[in-house]
């Protein structure tokens, strides 16, 4: 699967680390920044050129990291195509993707370790938008339903420089 993947100098090193998990897994990963971590990055930017990245079918799903995941989903969510979910535990990784439907997960370097932070990666990654047998297919057409429907809310987002101060 291709995974985009994104972080400001804050996150830059659970992204490398989580980066080198899945790609160990056979996942190809498509960095889109930040490179360096010598200058502050501004975390709207690399939000931007993540949902950039999913709106032009550069990947299936994205990993947008940030000091506490928050801002990484506050900074991505308003572009259209894009249902980003901060997660902090396997458990809501898993059902941002299989009841939410999203495709980005965010996370926090400050609030996740490396290990979590993998674990979190890879049960997001797995789980199965709609994959759950014991609720009624009413329940997950309405899963479908309202996913279809936040997914199309917001902006085109732009390939936009990452921005430094």
């Amino acid at each position: 699967m291709k995974i985009i993947v994104g972080a400001p100098v804050k996150g830059f090193r659970l992204k490398e680390v989580i980066k080198a998990s899945l790609s160990k897994q056979g996942h190809e990963m498509i960095d889109i920044g930040c490179y360096v971590t010598d200058r502050f990055v501004k975390y709207p930017s690399i939000g931007e050129r993540v949902a950039f990245a999913l709106q032009n079918n550069q990947g299936e799903l994205a990993i947008n990291i940030c000091g506490s995941g928050t801002g990484a989903a506050i900074g991505i969510d308003k572009f259209s195509g894009v249902l980003a979910c901060a997660c902090e535990s396997v458990k809501t990784a898993i059902l941002a993707r299989v009841v939410n439907g999203a495709n980005c997960l965010c996370l926090g370097e400050d609030i996740v370790t490396e290990e979590l932070g993998i674990e979190i990666a890879d049960a997001f990654v797995n789980a199965v938008f709609l994959d759950n047998p014991n609720v009624t297919p009413e329940i997950r057409a309405f899963w479908k339903e309202a996913r279809d429907e936040m997914i199309q809310h917001g902006t085109k987002a732009s390939l936009r420089e990452i921005e430094y101060l």
